[in-house]
């Protein structure tokens, strides 16, 4: 069992890597959004392939409202619980 409690907190330690840097990388996005204007220049219904069926809003809400969420789980503590084994 000892095993197992060791692969226990490895899985967990790469799933908080992943959601930080996860989390790194919606914010660069962020900046990307703000310096080409996405507002404005993602015309909804322009997207191909597997991005079709999306709208500038629902990308807009996965680049700016969840993560904004994010961060402030993460500055109310969060992220030192993260960081812990990171």
């Amino acid at each position: 069992m000892g095993n197992r409690k060791s692969d226990f907190v490895t899985e967990a330690r790469i799933a908080v890597r992943q959601l930080w840097q996860a989390h790194q990388t919606l914010e660069k996005l962020q900046a990307e959004w703000n310096a080409l204007d996405y507002d404005n220049t993602l015309a909804d219904g322009g997207f191909e392939g597997e991005n079709a069926h999306l709208n500038t809003a629902q990308v807009s809400a996965a680049v700016f409202t969840t993560p904004d969420a994010i961060r402030g789980l993460l500055t109310a503590g969060h992220a030192t619980n993260l960081a812990r084994l990171l």
